[in-house]
């Protein structure tokens, strides 16, 4: 389980120069990951429910059977362009529900298989000010 996250403002400004905006997703801690969660844990992996929530109010709240494509399917079109290594994570999307967090917001994400949480995929975080030398410009 992961929180992929995204400076929307950077994101915005990035296209509108017509740049890539893979800045957007990449400051530090913009990717909090959970424990890994065991295979066993996961009876059909396409039938587990995922769930975030921003100050204890829940912004999605969805299950894996809506993905478009199933993990097999997923696998094989992503090895087709490039080598898959033990260890590495795939982020197939999210469920609907984005939005905007803000500073001091804590966010909690977690997965649920047969209505009950998994402790290797709860995830909690507060949200902090980004570090680092970047600064935002409008142009």
């Amino acid at each position: 389980m992961s929180i992929d996250l995204t400076a929307r403002d950077v994101q915005d400004e990035a296209k509108k120069k017509g740049l890539p905006w893979t800045i957007a997703k990449g400051f530090d801690t913009f990717l909090p990951i959970s424990m890994s969660i065991p295979k066993g844990r996961l009876p059909d992996p396409h039938n587990v429910e995922l769930f975030l929530s921003v100050n204890g109010e829940t912004k999605q709240d969805d299950s894996t059977n809506l993905m478009l494509f199933r993990i097999p399917r997923l696998l094989s079109d992503i090895s087709q362009v490039m080598t898959l290594e033990k260890g590495d994570v795939i982020l197939t999307g999210t469920p609907k529900g984005v939005g905007n967090v803000n500073v001091g917001d804590t966010m909690r994400v977690g997965v649920r298989v047969g209505g009950i949480e998994l402790v290797e995929g709860k995830i909690e975080v507060e949200v902090a000010e980004k570090g680092g030398l970047y600064s935002y410009n409008e142009t």
